[in-house]
């Protein structure tokens, strides 16, 4: 049997962490459902680069499409997985010590022929995202689908290949390289960061 290694072990010693069956599963449906209602009622939008007033739209960086989440609409269909990013701030500052005060996420889609090349999701500016989270809605998800999730280490080498199950949570730091492979089918997912008080640079 593998050995079990704890979410504060795995951020501190490989830099991420995968944790599948990350939800129930009522609640894991629940999401497919809203994000797939969201796609329907035309609430997505192409997703941009860079930061505050500096962002623009880049097809050949990035072409998904993004609906952000606000959590204090108190939309019950959001709070579980909310309730979820919130504990999980609280055991990594409890054993990290990492100054984690608040949390942001969006539903994000892939389209078929849908990418996001190599990246960071830290900005140089602020500074404020520390760990970059992302959950998987999606069913029966098969290798020749596509859009794995590939993170990178600090001599920019190929870490891991991550395929994007359904229930199924990775987090990681946010300064790490990683880049999402081109889908070749319609890819679900909630993006996001916890975060620090900024440092404005």
């Amino acid at each position: 049997m593998a050995e079990q290694i704890s979410i504060s072990d795995a951020i501190y010693q490989r830099g991420f962490h995968i944790i599948d069956n990350f939800l129930g599963d009522e609640d894991y449906r629940t999401l497919q459902m809203t994000i797939q209602q969201r796609q329907q009622d035309g609430s997505f939008r192409p997703a941009k680069i860079g930061h505050l007033q500096d962002k623009t739209h880049n097809a050949n960086i990035r072409n998904d499409q993004i609906f952000w989440l606000d959590k204090q609409e108190g939309n019950s269909d959001i709070n579980t997985y909310f309730s979820q990013l919130e504990t999980l701030c609280e055991t990594l500052n409890r054993t990290l010590y990492l100054g984690l005060v608040d949390y942001e996420a969006h539903f994000a889609i892939y389209q078929p022929n849908h990418f996001y090349k190599k990246h960071i999701d830290q900005f140089s500016t602020t500074q404020d995202r520390r760990i970059s989270c992302v959950y998987y809605l999606n069913e029966q998800w098969q290798t020749d689908f596509g859009g794995e999730l590939i993170l990178y280490d600090k001599e920019d080498q190929p870490l891991i290949n991550i395929m994007p199950l359904g229930n199924r949570f990775v987090c990681f730091e946010s300064d790490m390289p990683h880049e999402v492979c081109i889908s070749y089918q319609t890819r679900y997912s909630i993006a996001g960061w916890l975060k620090v008080r900024p440092i404005m640079m």
